[in-house]
């Protein structure tokens, strides 16, 4: 099995409810990627962020936090069906503005989009 060496990977339910999509990425400058923090024999510490489908269909955030997995990709596979979305990444000295400025960017896109909803259903 070839291993996929990733700074941190995006994750979204995919059409059917035992599907899920992954898309893996990496700093391309080896200065944007940072050393990493809080390595242990366990693994990596990482940054998670979730997004849930309400029950309109509509994205919503659930919450973020920072936890040691030995394998991250085992943990998200185990959210199938829970119609979960997100993103995972390796905690590094340079991730922590990385992932606020994914967090933000990403719940004013999921505001946007449903206020969009909204309207659309009141016209």
């Amino acid at each position: 099995m070839n291993k996929i060496n990733f700074d941190g990977f995006f994750f979204t339910p995919g059409e059917y409810e035992d599907e899920l999509q992954l898309s893996f990425f990496e700093f391309q400058k080896k200065k944007d990627r940072g050393e990493k923090i809080e390595h242990t024999q366990m693994g990596d510490k990482y940054h998670i962020a979730f997004f849930k489908m309400n029950e309109k269909g509509v994205l919503e955030f659930d919450e973020s936090f920072e936890a040691i997995f030995a394998d991250p990709l085992v943990y998200v596979k185990n959210l199938v069906g829970g119609r979960l979305g997100g993103c995972v990444l390796r905690k590094t000295t340079k991730s922590t503005k990385w992932f606020k400025n994914y967090l933000k960017k990403t719940k004013e896109d999921v505001m946007m989009n449903k206020d969009s909803d909204i309207k659309t259903k009141r016209e």
